[in-house]
C-alpha cells in the first residue's frame, strides 16, 4: 500500500526531496508530503487498482521466524499487550532490486498492528552506516583497502578545536578496521573526507529522515538525529551488491488501473558508488562475516555473505 501510494504521488508529479538545508525547510516539505500522501492513498482505495507485488510468502515466513526466534527470550509487554523489545527486517532480491520480504515487528496473535517498523520507524544504525558514508566514499577519495589509518581516541577527537589529524593511535589497514569495526579509524577518515561528502551518498539513495543537523562527525559512528529504516539500509547495501547501482526499494511489479493499463514505471538505477569501489567494499565486508565482528554467527565456509554489524 505504501509503495503503491508513492507511485500515485509520482504519477501526479510530486517531487520527492531528501536533502534539506534547514529544519523549517524539512518541516514544510513534510507537510506537503503528508497532504499528498493522504490524497493519493484515498485514490488508491477508491480507483479500482489491481496491485501485483514481489513479496515472496516463503521468504516472508522465514524472515518473520528469524525475528521471532532472535527475540524469543524477551517476554515483557506494554499495557496493550505488545512486546516491548522489537525488531524489523527488509529483504531485497539483489537480482531484481525488489523487496521480497518485509517484517515490521514480532508476530503476535490477536494484536492488530498498525505500525510496520521496517519502513516506518527510523532508528540509529550504529556502525552499520560506516560502509555507506565512510569507507566506500573513502575508497573513492584516495584510500585503498591497505591504507593504514590511526585508530584515534574518540573522546580526544570530540574536544573543541582539536585537529583530528594530529591525534595518534594504533595504525590499522582500512580492511582490518572495517572487520574489527574500529570507531577511531572511521572518525579519522570521516573528518578527512568531510561529512558533506559522506552524507551526500545517503541523499542520493533517498534516505528520508536525514536532517541538516546530521552533517557532523558523530554520524560516522551512526549517531543521527532520527536515523534510518531497515528498508533504506537494505536498499543501500543492495547498491553495494549491484556494483554501486542504487534502485529505490519497492515491492510493486505492476499496477493495473480500471482501464486495464499498467501505470507502474519501474525505478531507474542510479550509479551512486563507482563500480570498483562497490566491488572492493563488498569484498572487505566478506571479512566481517568470516573473521570480523560477525564471525560468531558461524557462517564462514557455509554461505557466501558480506555484511556489517552495528549497535
Amino acid at each position: 500500500i505504501h509503495c503503491a501510494t508513492k507511485e500515485i504521488m509520482k504519477q501526479k508529479g510530486f517531487e520527492f526531496k531528501y536533502d534539506f538545508s534547514s529544519t523549517s525547510e524539512k518541516e514544510k516539505y513534510q507537510e506537503e508530503y503528508d497532504k499528498m500522501y493522504a490524497e493519493c492513498k484515498r485514490t488508491l482505495y477508491s480507483a479500482g487498482y489491481h496491485i501485483y507485488t514481489s513479496i515472496d510468502p516463503d521468504v516472508q515466513k522465514q524472515l518473520q521466524s528469524s525475528v521471532d526466534n532472535a527475540l524469543s527470550g524477551y517476554t515483557e509487554k506494554d499495557k496493550n499487550g505488545i512486546y516491548k523489545t522489537q525488531a524489523s527486517g527488509t529483504c531485497i532480491d539483489n537480482d531484481t532490486g525488489k523487496v521480497v520480504a518485509i517484517v515490521g515487528g514480532r508476530e503476535q496473535k490477536n494484536i492488530g498492528y498498525t505500525l510496520n517498523r521496517a519502513f516506518q520507524s527510523p532508528r540509529q544504525p550504529g556502525s552499520s552506516i560506516k560502509p555507506l558514508i565512510v569507507y566506500t566514499p573513502a575508497l573513492e577519495n584516495g584510500y585503498t583497502s591497505e591504507t593504514r589509518i590511526p585508530n584515534i581516541d574518540i573522546d580526544a577527537a570530540k574536544q573543541k578545536g582539536v585537529d583530528v589529524k594530529s591525534l595518534s593511535g594504533e595504525r590499522l589497514e582500512l580492511r582490518n578496521a572495517v572487520e574489527r569495526s574500529k570507531n577511531g579509524v572511521a572518525w579519522y577518515i570521516y573528518d578527512d573526507i568531510t561529512p558533506d561528502v559522506g552524507m551526500a551518498y545517503l541523499t542520493q539513495m533517498r534516505f528520508a529522515s536525514v536532517q541538516a543537523a546530521d552533517y557532523y562527525p558523530a554520524t560516522s559512528l551512526g549517531g543521527f538525529t532520527t536515523g534510518m529504516t531497515t528498508e533504506e539500509m537494505a536498499g543501500a547495501y543492495a547498491a553495494l551488491s549491484d556494483q554501486g547501482q542504487y534502485r529505490e526499494p519497492t515491492c510493486i511489479i505492476k499496477m493495473i488501473n480500471n482501464q486495464g493499463e499498467d501505470i507502474f514505471e519501474d525505478y531507474e538505477s542510479v550509479q551512486v558508488y563507482q563500480e570498483s569501489s562497490a566491488v572492493l567494499m563488498t569484498d572487505i565486508l566478506k571479512g566481517v562475516v568470516t573473521k570480523g565482528t560477525a564471525a560468531s554467527m558461524g557462517w564462514s565456509g557455509n554461505i557466501e555473505a558480506a555484511g556489517k554489524t552495528g549497535t
